[in-house]
């Protein structure tokens, strides 16, 4: 099964990516292929509807909707700033179709350097499925303290946190062999109801 994880910060050398690092060493227990996309790197454009029409604009997101497609499953890394999830990341869902993510399994993650976190989850759940329709787990991790946390290595030292993680990763990997057929079932049969109700 392959994995990618999506870090969703702007900035260079982030603490997102460094967690995205950490998070790679331990999903490797679980999937067989872990590939990581900084948005940071890929400085994508921001959504217009040239991306519907194939202007040559959007030419850099054919690879990447190609490297989404062939993902079984999805871990979304924000750092939460202001308390918002990062724009790039919601760019990045705006981009995304069912094509690439329809009943696949993401882990959602929220980077801190002090004790916050939660309102990027929240904020998250509440829009960044609706015409995606990816299906976010149950769990979710927030990373507090991250530049304590997670040294510069992408090591923690801290058994909880490694625990928590390495069980969360199990079980995106369970959904992702439980939720394989639905994908390949209902995509089809989604698409006169792209946009919901």
């Amino acid at each position: 099964m392959k994995l990618t994880i999506v870090s969703g910060s702007q900035r260079a050398n982030s603490q997102s990516l460094n967690v995205a690092r950490f998070l790679k060493q331990h999903a490797l227990q679980e999937f067989d292929q872990v590939e990581i996309l900084d948005l940071h790197e890929l400085n994508l454009p921001f959504w217009n509807e040239g991306v519907w029409q194939g202007s040559q604009e959007w030419d850099v997101w054919t690879p990447i909707a190609q490297k989404l497609k062939e993902s079984d499953a999805f871990v979304f890394i924000t750092p939460e700033w202001h308390g918002m999830a990062t724009p790039v990341l919601k760019n990045f869902l705006l981009l995304t179709t069912a094509n690439e993510l329809a009943h696949k399994p993401a882990l959602l993650v929220s980077v801190s350097v002090s004790i916050n976190g939660v309102y990027p989850i929240s904020e998250l759940r509440m829009t960044g499925s609706k015409n995606n329709h990816v299906c976010f787990l149950p769990d979710h991790l927030i990373v507090r303290n991250s530049d304590k946390l997670i040294d510069q290595d992408a090591h923690s030292d801290d058994s909880d946190f490694v625990a928590r993680t390495q069980y969360t990763l199990k079980l995106l990997s369970c959904y992702a062999s439980a939720l394989a057929p639905v994908h390949q079932d209902m995509l089809p049969l989604g698409k006169p109801f792209t946009y919901g109700m």
